[in-house]
């Protein structure tokens, strides 16, 4: 593939992609799931294109939601956990099959570790007030859950798209 076809097809991936995510800034009761949706626009590039594109989509997404939406979260939750985590899994699942549980959630609970250090720490903030310890665990143990459905439902969209549309979309990855 030519590498100007390479760049425009990141292109509109990340624009695709930044449309998404301005859906979830705009309804806030989707960031999340908008985040997930635009973040197996990384892993297409990844499969499809390589490496560098792959990085350069995840990075352009971020920051072009985050110059539309600078106050809403969803951007930081796409460049930190969602948009970030198709790549490091295609990197983390080259690693000898038993490691790639403990390591998966070793990312998700350094990720919970920062933002809490951050929040607490850096702004001052309490993100919990007194009942703080015992909702911190509830936030790691609920974050985590929700983390490895995260992770399923990429391996799940990632077996569809190969088993079921690989095959439509071959000729404009030539």
């Amino acid at each position: 593939m030519k590498e100007t076809k390479k760049i425009a097809i990141s292109a509109m991936m990340t624009a695709l992609g930044a449309v998404l995510m301005s859906a979830g800034a705009v309804f806030e009761v989707i960031d999340l799931t908008a985040c997930a949706v635009a973040s197996l626009l990384v892993v297409l590039i990844y499969m499809e294109i390589g490496s560098p594109y792959t990085w350069l989509v995840w990075l352009t997404t971020a920051l072009c939601t985050a110059l539309m939406f600078p106050g809403s979260p969803v951007w930081a939750e796409y460049l930190f956990v969602f948009g970030i985590y198709p790549i490091l899994k295609a990197y983390i699942e080259r690693l000898p099959r038993r490691l790639w549980f403990p390591v998966k959630l070793l990312f998700i609970n350094a990720i919970l570790w920062v933002l809490i250090l951050l929040v607490e720490g850096v702004l001052g903030i309490p993100i919990f007030g007194s009942e703080g310890e015992i909702m911190k665990l509830v936030l790691y143990l609920t974050a985590n859950v929700a983390f490895i459905v995260y992770d399923l439902f990429i391996t799940a969209m990632i077996r569809v798209y190969v088993f079921k549309f690989r095959n439509r979309f071959k000729r404009f990855f030539k």
